[in-house]
């Protein structure tokens, strides 16, 4: 019984790709939801006995995915910039999918013949190199060369970590802006700058959010702390025998000021959502009615001029973390030729543009060519100038949705109404 309601499932998700219904290849990320089913039909042909609730879960999120693009499909005219933002939320979520399938099905053909799995792995490896996308984990690198309309927030930012009010005062600061905004893309920008290098030693970049594959089980405040010691440079097998031999969060968070005190360190603490007031006040610290586990922030020296940025989409997160006078608040684009850019630079095949002309006819010319990509029909813009402002007023000044927008033209051939 339990396998045939797997199968029930895979009989689903194949009817509504493979049905008669022309218009589901023009549903959002239908290349990530053909990869997948590709996946799925070798670990069905392979297995003879299949996992039942891991891949019974994902065959739910798969027909619920698919549900969802195909009802916003159904949309006529343009994907607002929520609606864009749930896509890429959908594209990372398939993209988890995928890498969780193909463990399953490695492990359903392992005892097999060797060679067998290699070509299996291997052919389902070379459906849809495009579509493969890094899951939403966030890291320091950065490609400065695609980044638009920071600047400003860029010079704001370096001037809060580097400006000299006390030689030994620790600072706390956040970033605050709805998703989509760019609040990783700033700090990624500011934590690369050589004047930030010079500045602070150590530096390191810790995502708040649950590791993909981390253990569901461990608690959320033992994973960061034990992740912000992996990256500091402590070995793996001694962060966990902290742990076990001294007393658990306590043991961690004493190791964690050890390794910072006496340093000039600059820690980004990237996508924080947790309301727990464990993570308030980053700037106090240990007092004798206080313990190590009590608090985050003890985890942190206060005396030789060390920094913390947070990023969080929830305002009251972020200033229960650094107080209501340390925010940087990150606003929509303003301007058209920055929402233009991002749009342009996505839609773009991949050429290498050293080789361009340096010459304005010749961007001129390909900002034309794309215009004409559009249909003329569905489109209000006469001219550059006006579609450059439609595109900024449609991605409601989100960097994302402009990237998504381009995204979406270039790998699903979607025109947008404007």
């Amino acid at each position: 019984m339990a396998q045939e309601i797997e199968h029930y499932l895979m009989e689903q998700f194949e009817n509504v790709l493979d049905g008669n219904d022309k218009s589901i290849s023009k549903i959002p990320r239908y290349g990530q939801f053909q990869a997948i089913k590709t996946v799925l039909k070798e670990i069905f042909r392979s297995s003879s006995s299949l996992v039942d609730q891991p891949l019974r879960d994902k065959l739910y999120n798969l027909n619920n995915a698919l549900t969802d693009c195909r009802i916003l499909s159904r949309k006529h005219g343009f994907y607002s910039p929520e609606e864009l933002l749930t896509i890429n939320r959908i594209r990372m979520e398939l993209k988890q999918i995928k890498k969780e399938l193909k463990t399953i099905l490695g492990n359903s053909n392992r005892g097999s013949n060797q060679n067998i799995d290699e070509q299996v792995v291997s052919n389902v490896d070379s459906i849809s190199s495009k579509d493969i996308e890094p899951f939403r984990w966030s890291t320091r690198s950065v490609d400065a060369s695609k980044v638009y309309g920071f600047d400003d927030d860029v010079l704001s930012m370096e001037k809060l970590l580097v400006q000299e009010e006390s030689r030994d005062r620790f600072k706390a600061i956040g970033v605050v802006g709805r998703e989509g905004i760019g609040k990783t893309t700033l700090c990624q920008l500011v934590f690369n700058k050589p004047e930030v290098k010079n500045k602070f030693l150590p530096r390191i970049w810790v995502c708040m959010a649950r590791h993909p594959d981390g253990h569901d089980d461990e608690d959320l405040k033992v994973a960061i702390v034990k992740r912000m010691l992996v990256y500091l440079g402590v070995g793996k097998e001694t962060v966990k025998s902290i742990f076990d031999e001294k007393c658990g969060l306590e043991g961690l968070l004493c190791a964690l000021y050890q390794q910072l005190v006496g340093k000039r360190y600059l820690i980004v603490l990237d996508d924080a959502r947790e309301t727990d007031s464990w993570y308030e006040q980053l700037d106090s610290c240990l007092s004798r009615d206080k313990k190590w586990e009590d608090g985050f922030a003890f985890g942190f020296p206060k005396g030789h001029g060390g920094r913390v940025i947070a990023t969080s989409r929830n305002e009251e997160v972020a200033k229960m973390m650094v107080g209501e006078k340390n925010i940087h608040h990150l606003l929509p684009l303003s301007d058209p030729d920055i929402c233009w850019a991002i749009f342009k630079d996505t839609v773009e095949d991949d050429r290498v543009k050293d080789d361009r002309v340096e010459d304005s006819r010749v961007e001129d010319e390909d900002d034309r060519a794309l215009l004409n990509a559009y249909d003329p029909a569905l489109l209000n813009a006469s001219n550059l100038d006006d579609l450059k402002l439609e595109i900024k007023l449609k991605c409601g000044g989100l960097p994302l949705a402009a990237k998504m927008m381009g995204q979406a033209m270039r790998t699903d051939g979607i025109v947008f109404q404007f």
